[in-house]
């Protein structure tokens, strides 16, 4: 026998679907959040090298200058 549709049980179950999906998209926008934060500090970290190596290259550059 088929048992009648219970729209409240039905209404039930697919708000704990929703969330579901509300806490899993919460967690991956956490972690976008984090991978963002780790590519700023990365990048960061790679312009204050790049300015450290272009001051060497001006330095190197006037010593050979001094030195023709």
């Amino acid at each position: 026998m088929i048992a009648a549709f219970d729209p409240l049980k039905a209404a039930r179950e697919e708000l704990a679907g929703l969330n579901d999906i509300l806490r899993v998209l919460m967690q991956r926008e956490r972690r976008c959040e984090e991978l963002m934060s780790e590519a700023e500090n990365e990048l960061n970290a790679v312009r204050k090298i790049i300015g450290y190596v272009r001051i060497g290259q001006d330095k190197l550059k006037e010593c050979i200058k001094e030195l023709e």
